[in-house]
């Protein structure tokens, strides 16, 4: 079991959905950090954190608002068995969990016992408080909003993490399953190893207004609970944001999507190109890979201005989407056959005009073979299907919706970019 499928399950566990699960270990996320959030198609892409807090921004010197801190849990401990004909949950009572997690279950997840602590700052005695214009320019980009860290979770002593594939391999019909290395393929695996206390497992955050000058903030809606139909006419008009990916000669398309298909797997590299578009490439990236697609935009970009905008708008959309979705999916998506991608466009397609996608079985096991299987069952979902996932779905940060249109979004991209 990763740090990131142990801070998700826990997140769901608690079921905030206020808090966002840390998946990175080394990460350390101070109260107040501002953090940038993209709006994309129709949510918000991951939290990018920066170097300052509120408190920086402040006119007034030496102000700190009140912190609270409490248990969130105690003795929390989570096991949890998965086999091809359903998995035995883990709840908070480990005991009973274990009697229901044998050896017919092909993995079983597991992590050793804490107490879980929560710390929250009072944000509303920043109400009002003036800011440093000219400081906070520089950290507000025209297309992102800000937030800042509001509350963290940690543990108060350390977790060992466990998980063993007894057969492993099989893609789980609900599609949430990618979030935890089903998309590794078939393999045989065990691991074990310890994360030390005082972790930071989940972190809240509240969007900052900063209208004349002063701070207030600002709670987001809820994007999730979408029906299938509203989801095939959000997807049917995002895809105008791909139509300047045509635009490029058909050879700068094939050299772009083979360009891509390296950078793909490597989730640094792709945050990498990701930042540099977002940059307008005003400094060499300091990677090979990424350095070298940068090239290919720019040789394959049209002489017309505006165009050339546009195409570059087109690809960093593309790429924003891939390095939104869940670590293994993008790279699966990219990697796969010309004839593979045609046939997810195609379910692509049926989706947007008809709201639902059925398809034979055996389309089902020729997608296995490239591990795309979940990517299918994801387009076929019923709205009692998404009702039943989202009951289910261990992210609460990432809804079912969402990752649907990030998939399909990728589809369509890398299919304009195949075409001859």
């Amino acid at each position: 079991m990763s740090f990131g499928y142990y801070t998700n399950t826990t997140v769901g566990q608690v079921g905030d959905k206020k808090l966002i699960a840390n998946e990175n270990l080394n990460l350390d996320i101070k109260m107040l950090t501002i953090v940038k959030v993209r709006r994309f198609l129709s949510y918000s892409t991951k939290p990018k954190f920066t170097t300052r807090t509120l408190l920086d921004v402040l006119e007034e010197r030496g102000f700190t608002p009140d912190v609270t801190e409490k248990v969130l849990m105690e003795d929390y401990d989570y096991m949890r068995g998965k086999s091809g004909k359903g998995s035995a949950a883990a709840g908070l009572d480990a005991a009973q969990t274990r009697l229901q997690v044998g050896a017919a279950m092909d993995t079983v997840d597991g992590a050793s016992s804490t107490t879980l602590m929560i710390k929250k700052v009072d944000y509303n005695q920043l109400n009002d408080k003036n800011i440093k214009k000219e400081l906070l320019t520089k950290l507000t980009p025209n297309k992102e909003m800000l937030f800042c860290v509001t509350q963290i979770v940690y543990n108060s002593s350390p977790v060992t993490l466990s998980s063993k594939a007894l057969t492993g391999g099989s893609v789980s019909a609900w599609i949430y399953e990618i979030f935890r290395c089903s998309l590794s393929g078939n393999t045989k695996r065990e691991m074990r190893f310890t994360v030390p206390k005082d972790k930071i497992l989940a972190y809240g955050l509240e969007k900052i207004k900063t209208a004349e000058g002063n701070i207030s903030f600002d709670g987001e809606g809820d994007d999730s609970c979408k029906t299938l139909e509203e989801l095939a006419e959000e997807i049917k008009q995002n895809q105008v944001y791909l139509d300047s990916l045509k635009t490029f000669p058909g050879s700068s398309r094939c050299n772009l999507l083979e360009a891509l298909r390296e950078i793909v797997p490597d989730k640094d590299a792709l945050t990498l190109l990701e930042e540099t578009l977002d940059e307008e490439m005003t400094e060499c990236p300091q990677s090979k890979v990424v350095s070298e697609f940068m090239d290919l935009l720019r040789k394959a970009s049209s002489k017309d201005p505006k165009e050339i905008n546009d195409q570059r708008d087109a690809v960093h959309r593309l790429v924003i989407a891939m390095d939104s979705l869940p670590d293994g999916a993008a790279a699966r998506l990219t990697a796969c056959s010309n004839k593979t991608l045609t046939v997810l466009q195609q379910l692509v397609s049926r989706l947007m005009r008809d709201g639902q996608v059925s398809l034979p079985e055996s389309l089902l096991v020729s997608l296995q073979e490239e591990g795309l299987r979940w990517a299918a069952e994801l387009l076929r979902l019923t709205d009692q299907d998404l009702k039943k996932l989202r009951a289910e779905w261990d992210r609460p940060d990432f809804p079912p919706e969402m990752l649907l249109e990030l998939v399909c979004f990728v589809v369509q991209g890398l299919n304009k970019l195949m075409q001859p």
